[in-house]
């Protein structure tokens, strides 16, 4: 008598679910997987939704997807149900109850729901002052480059990856753009420190771009009641949305966890996971990329949760491996142990960042000068004196061989 292969869910068509169905597959290539996803289209890669502009008598919607197709996403291997959300969840049971309408039945779940895009309010309120906008995937992005052919001028609320990606494009577009980061100092503070925000914000505003922080950010915040976050009168009735300046917010993420409210999981900061993506409170469950919080495999004994490409991919793999060995494939698991990287671009200048900088209790510029960027900046990261990250901050490679050398003494730790 034949046994089935079991039936594996994936909960999330980004680059993590697929990474983690592609491991599984390694293990057992006749394994049967079902992938889950709100969007419509198969997997992408989302860092490129902000990188590139496109002419005006481009079809964007048709070079977009073109531009951002992600190897192995065409595969015929996966059972691919886009467009279709995952209302709920009973591990216990080990059934999904669908936005169809319909149940899905697994022996193994990968979560890899990811995120989406905070706002100050609901996406389903109109504003009289604003057209707004947030940006997270393939679709947001169509929508946008069209606005950004046509608009004059774009407000953009937050300072980190995609608002200053978003700034860049912008101005590439022909846009004014004015960011507004009320929290902190400049870009990318939370991972950078203040003195590497102000000189971000130097850079951008020398690049065109009007950054207010603080009081003066806040006063031109909008929740899309009309009014500003300090108040004011209600702006006259609505004009078309194409006829109301854009306002584009960038100011965080929210885990998408509710549809596994219910099952005694600590859901406080996406999905608690332990080192090899295992959820400890169900026996079969494991969970990779954006929503995934492991413990920290980089200097601290806290548990960490990160947005980049590069986690995503790599904890989709670890998470994929452990649940192929759980159901018997392949010969052992492999923990959380990446190296973590990531990188961006911002008006020519490119921002690497290796390590954990969130980790550091000081930091040390190693060569160059906050007040030209462009002409290169290494800085290392320290906690109790040892190093715990670095970013490089460059227009060219002028101190590449000492990053390099930087980067491999940060790997040996």
């Amino acid at each position: 008598m034949t046994v089935a292969a079991p039936r594996i869910g994936i909960v999330g068509s980004g680059i993590a679910g697929l990474r983690a169905a592609q491991s599984v597959l390694t293990c057992e290539a006749g394994a049967r997987i079902t992938v889950f996803g709100d969007e419509a289209h198969r997997t992408y890669n989302r860092p490129g939704l902000t990188k590139k502009r496109y002419p005006p008598s481009a079809d964007l919607r048709a070079a977009i997807t073109e531009d951002l197709r992600v190897k192995g996403a065409e595969t015929s291997a996966l059972d691919w149900h886009l467009g279709t959300r995952v209302e709920a969840a009973d591990l216990r049971n080990r059934v999904l109850h669908l936005s169809t309408g319909g149940t899905f039945d697994y022996d193994g779940l990968v979560v890899a729901s990811g995120v989406r895009p905070r706002t100050a309010a609901g996406d389903d309120e109109e504003c009289a002052s604003h057209a707004h906008r947030t940006l997270r995937g393939l679709d947001d992005a169509h929508s946008i480059h069209q606005e950004l052919h046509r608009r004059e001028v774009v407000t953009i609320a937050g300072a980190g990856f995609v608002a200053c990606e978003l700034a860049s494009l912008a101005k590439e577009y022909g846009c004014d753009v004015v960011m507004l980061e009320a929290m902190r100092h400049g870009p990318f503070e939370n991972i950078l420190g203040e003195d590497v925000a102000r000189a971000l914000g130097r850079w951008v505003t020398a690049n065109g771009v009007t950054l207010l922080t603080g009081e003066a950010a806040k006063e031109l915040l909008c929740d899309r009641s009309g009014r500003s976050s300090e108040g004011g009168h209600p702006a006259s009735p609505p004009e078309a949305a194409s006829e109301r300046p854009l306002f584009i917010e960038a100011i965080g993420s929210v885990p998408n966890v509710e549809w596994l409210d219910g099952n005694g999981l600590d859901l406080s900061d996406g999905v608690r996971v332990d080192e090899y993506m295992r959820v400890p409170e169900c026996e079969g469950v494991f969970a990779a990329g954006d929503i995934a919080r492991y413990p920290d495999p980089w200097g601290t004994e806290n548990l960490t949760r990160m947005e980049f490409w590069k986690n995503a991919i790599d904890t989709g793999n670890v998470a994929g491996k452990a649940l192929a060995w759980s159901l018997g494939y392949g010969l052992k698991m492999s923990r959380i142990s990446y190296f973590p990287s990531m990188a961006t671009e911002v008006f020519g200048l490119r921002i690497q960042i290796a390590g954990n900088p969130r980790n550091a209790d000081s930091m040390e510029i190693v060569s160059g000068d906050l007040e030209r960027p462009d002409d290169g900046i290494l800085v290392t990261y320290l906690r109790e004196s040892a190093i715990v990250g670095a970013a490089y901050l460059d227009k060219g490679a002028r101190f590449n061989r000492l990053y390099i050398e930087l980067l491999k003494s940060l790997k040996t730790r």
